[in-house]
């Protein structure tokens, strides 16, 4: 398995380094002529050393040929460098601010988890943990590391091991139906757009399947007939079992469910938001439903434990979703993630003072000062 891994991951690093171009091109279609650039029947491919405005969608360009021609502004395709250069900083910075807002949530709705089971946690160490999860998810594969930590970090703290492992999965369950429930309504009912459409149509049929699928889990897990909860009890010194009685402990607080998914919601819509900024950005002319829809998806394949924080999945499903012809190319898609990653890079180094000042242990070894 860890070869397959591997082999996914190159192979989708590989295929995203081959799409981007990093040196701007002209591609002039066949037919069309160009004054100082020979003229083909055929679609030629320039490569471009300076470009100037001339105005009225028309730039003046330079080939390395040392030829000179004035081209409509939609055959110039930006290199990856000169598309992160000339982004619109404010627009990053917007993003930023949005994905600020994140963090503070996800405490909230983690916090509203254990309180509910009664696992004493302060909002502030909560937040605390959040913060150094979010730097963990950088040191291992997929955006399940930080989890592992919070996790640790709880059961030694409180010394309710299952418990303070179901609140870590309740918070990504919560999480990932938010996340499957905003592309839904986006794409079935808000968005105009075929792709989001097809996207919400996809998503909504997972999201029965696996509700189905989970209602059945816990029917046959219950129900003696199938002997399933003797299995249950004997396998993994009774493990099972206990993760079942928490689940069905948290199925006695909708109220708490209900409050924490509508939490990912929003979390999910600021993070989608926060994509949209960076693609703004650089230029891309997406519809914010059109966002709102993809980049849950994306997400999803980020969360997937193939490469640290989804790296070269995540770009290749970027570019599969929102590289549209006259919207964005697979540079601007792909650095639609690179500015995304930077936002994230950028609050997730909160949690290395944190770290560095008490560790991952939710308690000081002898007194709470938070």
């Amino acid at each position: 398995m860890t070869c397959l891994r591997i082999a996914v991951v190159t192979i989708a690093v590989a295929a995203v380094l081959w799409m981007v171009n990093w040196r701007t091109i002209a591609v002039v279609p066949g037919g069309e002529t160009v004054s100082g650039l020979p003229a083909s029947e055929f679609e030629t491919t320039y490569v471009i050393s300076t470009v100037r405005d001339v105005g009225s969608g028309l730039l003046h360009v330079t080939t390395n040929s040392g030829a000179e021609g004035v081209l409509q502004a939609e055959w110039v395709r930006p290199g990856m460098i000169s598309v992160l250069a000339d982004a619109d900083w404010w627009w990053v910075l917007i993003g930023l601010g949005l994905m600020g807002i994140v963090y503070p949530l996800q405490a909230t709705r983690w916090w509203l988890l254990m309180r509910c089971r009664k696992i004493d946690v302060s909002w502030k160490r909560t937040l605390r943990l959040v913060f150094i999860g979010a730097f963990s998810n950088l040191c291992l594969p997929g955006t399940e590391g930080g989890d592992i930590v919070k996790a640790w970090a709880v059961a030694k703290g409180t010394g309710r091991s299952v418990d303070a492992i179901m609140s870590v999965v309740f918070d990504r369950i919560t999480g990932l139906a938010g996340l499957v429930i905003l592309a839904t309504v986006v794409g079935l009912f808000l968005a105009d757009s075929p792709q989001s459409q097809m996207i919400g149509w996809w998503l909504g049929f997972s999201m029965v399947a696996v509700s189905v699928l989970a209602i059945l889990s816990f029917i046959l897990t219950g129900r003696g007939w199938l002997r399933m909860p003797e299995v249950a009890k004997r396998f993994g010194g009774g493990l099972p079992g206990r993760i079942l009685d928490a689940a069905k402990a948290y199925a006695q607080h909708p109220a708490t469910i209900a409050s924490s998914t509508g939490i990912s919601i929003g979390v999910q819509t600021l993070l989608a938001a926060a994509a949209g900024c960076c693609a703004w950005a650089l230029g891309a002319r997406h519809e914010l439903l059109v966002i709102l829809a993809a980049m849950p998806v994306i997400f999803l394949a980020g969360a997937v434990p193939l490469s640290i924080q989804g790296a070269g999945i995540m770009e290749l499903l970027a570019v599969a979703l929102l590289a549209v012809p006259d919207v964005a190319t697979a540079n601007q898609a792909i650095g639609i993630m690179v500015l995304y990653r930077i936002l994230e890079f950028s609050w997730s180094f909160m949690g290395v003072p944190l770290m560095l000042r008490s560790g991952v242990m939710l308690k000081p070894p002898e007194t709470d000062t938070a």
